[in-house]
């Protein structure tokens, strides 16, 4: 793992902390923590529409047992004018750049270290951190188990820091109900929780509102996926089957099945019927990698194409699509079918 220790880019802005005109907000200098690009995007969204100054960028190569190569995209995300650093030293780089900065507030969405105390208390306003989860379920490194197991709701934390992951005080979440039927659509619905969680929660955590205690007993723990768990099941209903699909292709490409004997990848799944008068397993239909196929209660529409282990296969539908719009079948096996494994 490439332990990247040195700033990227050194252009902080030179504005200090005033008042915006027309209102008693606050221009606070901000920080960030993230290493997905999409969850940089969420941030930094939110400090340009309030007007506030991003003076420093944080990510990093992540640890030896969870490596976050995607820290790279971050980089180059960055504007010109923010400074950016990677590093994976917590105590020894970056609490004493923080000291220096006297940030305002930390925003954290998605990063691999611990932030301790020390680090917590060198903001005025502290630390907020994101958790795409309606916490106390599913805490963790795979939020997204709360599709793939079909939770009867999703959404997303703002929280505090403390010293496990994902136990700090609540300072705001957002939740909808789960649908009984699941699209790809579902997505966009999962980035306007996010983003009202970071709105509301940056807002509370900077009025200086406390947070709520988690209710520790019924918190759950979401583990990363196991081979075994990325496999779909054609036997089971439906609604599993689409659930499973979404949640291990939002978390990179993950989801294969057999059909008629051969493995394939899954690109997406879709609901067409409840018809119940065919065996699961049956396929009713297909076209170039598009399969209706007889679930266990009903019938539904697989965009595919045939699994090649030697392929790393990315995700079709990946956190991006939260700031896209709605796709539907034959979009994503266009995308599939253009997209280059990473």
């Amino acid at each position: 793992m490439n332990n990247f220790n040195v700033a990227q880019s050194i252009a902080p802005n030179s504005a200090q902390t005033q008042h915006i005109k027309g209102g008693n907000s606050q221009k606070l200098k901000v920080v960030t923590f993230n290493y997905l690009p999409s969850a940089y995007k969420f941030a930094t969204d939110w400090i340009r529409e309030n007007g506030h100054d991003h003076i420093l960028a944080v990510t990093s190569p992540g640890i030896k047992t969870r490596a976050t190569p995607s820290y790279q995209d971050v980089l180059a995300m960055v504007d010109k004018n923010v400074s950016a650093i990677a590093t994976s030293k917590m105590k020894s780089v970056l609490t004493p750049i923080l000291h220096q900065l006297k940030p305002d507030i930390v925003l954290c969405f998605t990063f691999a270290h611990r932030l301790d105390a020390e680090l917590c208390q060198i903001p005025k306003y502290g630390v907020v951190n994101i958790h795409p989860s309606v916490l106390p379920a599913y805490r963790g490194p795979n939020p997204l188990r709360q599709f793939y197991d079909g939770a009867n709701v999703f959404g997303a934390t703002a929280h505090r820091i403390a010293d496990d992951y994902d136990t700090g005080d609540i300072l705001s979440v957002e939740s909808a109900e789960m649908p009984a039927i699941i699209t790809q659509n579902i997505s966009l619905e999962w980035g306007n929780l996010i983003k009202k969680a970071i709105a509301n929660g940056m807002e509370r955590a900077i009025s200086g509102k406390p947070g709520i205690i988690q209710d520790h007993t019924h918190a759950t723990y979401a583990s990363p996926f196991v081979d075994e768990e990325k496999w779909v099941n054609l036997n089971e209903p439906s609604r599993m089957v689409l659930c499973k699909t979404l949640g291990l292709n939002l978390a990179g490409g993950l989801a294969k099945t057999t059909i008629q004997g051969q493995v394939y990848k899954i690109h997406s799944a879709h609901h067409v019927s409840s018809d119940t008068t065919v065996s699961a397993g049956t396929v009713i239909k297909q076209n170039n990698g598009i399969y209706q196929v007889a679930t266990a209660d009903g019938i539904v529409k697989l965009v595919t194409e045939p699994f090649n282990p030697n392929k790393q296969y990315s995700h079709v539908l990946p956190f991006s699509a939260l700031f896209g719009q709605p796709a539907n079948a034959e979009q994503v096996l266009l995308s599939a079918q253009g997209a280059s494994g990473r």
